[in-house]
């Protein structure tokens, strides 16, 4: 080595590794210069946050800088499920009034233009509306008419003419209804004339008759004994007008005596002589109570029979809307005391109900609210207003951007700044909207700010080897995942903790990155012989357990595949029976299935229906439950032999039971 410091070239080899470039040959002229290779680029990756794409361009090399830029990121799909309203243009982020308003609809009674924005109340086209917009813009309803009806009583009929208008009042007249077909089938007394209901004489005569011994003549009302015509009657008519018999000297004497009527009541009195003739006097019935159950009108007086106006006014009464007095037999149209009656007595005794005013009421959505003021009449007008709804507190959690202010709603870049953070790497400004790279201002940091201001990092910046990765960096051996498969099966210990129990491994020894399996399963199979002895059962009504001990389940809790994933799991229970029965006999078998603790469910299973006879017979069977769970959870389904018998009697010589529990991840 020491003829390298001579005068002659130097026979020493100097090789450039990766990086490296040697010039000269070693001669004291010439000599070797090692240097760096600063052309060599240092690899800069991009790291996007959920706010910010951030891209890095060029080759790393003085011609060729790295250019790092960041744009922010749209969420396509918000959170809400709608379309986001903040786009990007060559000049920036923005929101304008075309992007909010496709945000609103109207509901019922309004109209909105999403291409201009206007919100108006819809007016119905339903017929008969006669609701319009006025001509200062306003809702108008015309006043409108107070509908009225007349309602019938069994004795009062109620007729309402007239439309309700000044010009053409309602008129509401009453008429007393006259029974044309009385209950007791007779002709219904009272009439009715241009002055009034009456009851006259002349009606009340033809409900009267002679019987035995009496003449009645209706036109007259007049009531008179009847002389029989047989021959040998010695009675006659005195010069009194009273009944006289001179009788037969020596002879038997004339007996008379009364035969009364149902409307006539005789009485006799006297001895028949001349000095003491016999007397028959006659009187009306009246019936104290009529076939109808009511009060009988016709009264006797002194002077004779009569029906007075007082009588017959106590068979009326009112009905709605009417009023009666019975005192005096006036009958009037009865207001109504309910709170809100605006029909009164008119100045000519009518029915007035002024015109009515409509009511309105504002109806709010959960993006307009509706005020309406005024009293709906000419000088007050109703005044329907609607303001946007704002929400104070966004589903997201966030804070509103959309603002209102005297021209509108609006969005600016102040309110749009503050939603946007700085992640690794970057640093934000929200006063400015600035996005800049943010330089670690950990040791040995060789990143800094070029001249230009881009990213710049000096030649042979050392460059660590972390776990999971390999390579050196450069172009020949650049940085790579170090992954192998790795062979540790899930335990019960890895609760899914993002920094501790990561499913993605690193190997300390080899530097490799590894994760356990995707999928675990687990399988197993158990056979019960149900300890029954042989019991014979007759008549249950209903299921029974033929073994309440039964041991036979299938419980498994997710934890024990995986802590992370939930599992599908299953068991199938399948038994083997042998039974024996005497003809005629009839019965159902099944499991009781009882899931995570809870109620019994008899799951039938096979039956024996027909009536024939005895049989020694083995059947199989089964029943099975699935679930689907989520981790750290539990499952348990446990079955009961089970029995109904509806005649006869059946005896079991074995039942066994295979259980099969599957379960796999998810």
């Amino acid at each position: 080595m020491s003829k390298c410091c001579g005068a002659e070239r130097c026979n020493c080899t100097v090789t450039a590794g990766p990086g490296v470039t040697v010039d000269g040959n070693g001669s004291p002229a010439t000599p070797y210069v090692v240097s760096a290779d600063s052309a060599t680029p240092t690899p800069v990756q991009a790291a996007d946050t959920p706010t910010v794409d951030t891209t890095v361009a060029g080759t790393g090399t003085a011609a060729d800088p790295h250019i790092v830029s960041s744009e922010v990121i749209l969420d396509p799909t918000p959170p809400g499920g709608g379309t986001n309203l903040l786009e990007a243009g060559p000049d920036g982020l923005y929101v304008e009034c075309a992007d909010v308003r496709t945000c609103f609809s109207a509901g019922d009674g309004a109209a909105y233009d999403s291409a201009t924005g206007e919100i108006s109340a819809r007016v119905s086209g339903d017929a008969g509306n006669t609701t319009v917009i006025g001509g200062d813009g306003g809702l108008y309803t015309p006043a409108a008419s107070t509908d009225l009806q007349g309602t019938d009583t069994t004795s009062v009929d109620v007729t309402v003419s007239g439309t309700g208008t000044t010009a053409d009042p309602y008129d509401v007249s009453a008429a007393v209804i006259l029974d044309p077909a009385p209950p007791g089938g007779g002709s219904n007394l009272i009439e009715e004339g241009p002055d009034g209901l009456y009851v006259e004489c002349a009606d009340v005569r033809g409900c009267f008759s002679a019987g035995d011994g009496a003449a009645y003549d209706p036109a007259t009302g007049e009531i008179s004994a009847r002389l029989s015509a047989d021959a040998g009657n010695t009675v006659v008519f005195g010069a009194d007008g009273g009944l006289y018999s001179a009788g037969g000297g020596g002879g038997t004497p004339t007996v008379v005596t009364a035969g009364d009527t149902t409307t006539a009541n005789n009485t006799v009195s006297g001895t028949g002589t001349a000095g003491d003739p016999y007397v028959v006097t006659t009187d009306v019935i009246v019936d104290p109570a009529p076939p109808a159950g009511g009060t009988n009108l016709l009264q006797a007086g002194p002077d004779g029979l009569y029906v007075e106006c007082a009588d017959v006014r106590g068979c009326f009464s009112a009905g709605d809307g009417a009023a009666y007095d019975p005192a005096t037999g006036e009958i009037s149209a009865r207001l109504s005391a309910d709170a809100g009656n605006t029909t009164v007595f008119g100045a000519d005794g009518g029915l007035y109900t002024p015109a009515a005013s409509t009511a309105l009421e504002a109806a709010d959505t959960p993006t307009v609210d509706v005020t309406v003021t005024g009293t709906g009449t000419a000088a007050d007008p109703y005044q329907v207003a609607a303001a946007v709804i704002l929400d104070p507190a966004p589903p997201g959690g966030g804070a509103n951007l959309l603002e209102e202010g005297p021209d509108g709603l609006y969005v600016e870049c102040a309110d749009v700044r503050t939603c946007i953070t700085a992640g690794d790497g970057a640093a934000y400004t929200p006063g400015t909207g600035e996005v800049e790279a943010r330089l670690s201002t950990d040791a040995g940091n060789q990143v800094a700010f070029g001249t230009d201001g881009g990213l710049f990092v000096p030649p042979d910046a050392p460059l660590e080897i972390g776990c999971g990765l390999q390579g050196d960096g450069t172009a020949a051996t650049p940085l790579a995942a170090f992954p192998i498969a790795g062979s540790q099966p899930w335990t019960d210990d890895w609760n899914c903790d993002p920094v501790a129990n990561s499913t993605l491994k690193c190997d300390p020894t080899s530097g490799a990155l590894w994760t356990p399996p995707e999928h675990s399963s687990a399988a197993v199979t158990l056979q019960q012989n149900h300890p029954l002895g042989t019991p014979t059962i007759g008549v249950t009504g209903g299921f029974v357990l033929v073994d309440s001990t039964a041991w036979s389940e299938g419980t498994y809790t997710a934890d024990s595949l995986s802590a992370c994933r939930g599992i599908s799991f299953s068991t199938r229970f399948t038994g083997h029976v042998e039974l024996t029965w005497p003809a005629n006999a009839q019965f159902d078998l099944g499991y009781a299935v009882q899931i995570n603790g809870g109620g019994l469910a008899v799951r039938q299973t096979h039956s024996v229906l027909a009536n024939g006879p005895a049989r020694h017979e083995r059947y199989s069977f089964g029943v099975a439950q699935a679930a689907v769970l989520p981790p750290h959870t539990g499952y348990s389904v446990r079955v009961y032999p089970a029995v109904r018998v509806t005649a006869g009697t059946v005896t079991f010589n074995q039942w066994i039971t295979d259980t099969d529990l599957i379960a796999m991840t998810r």
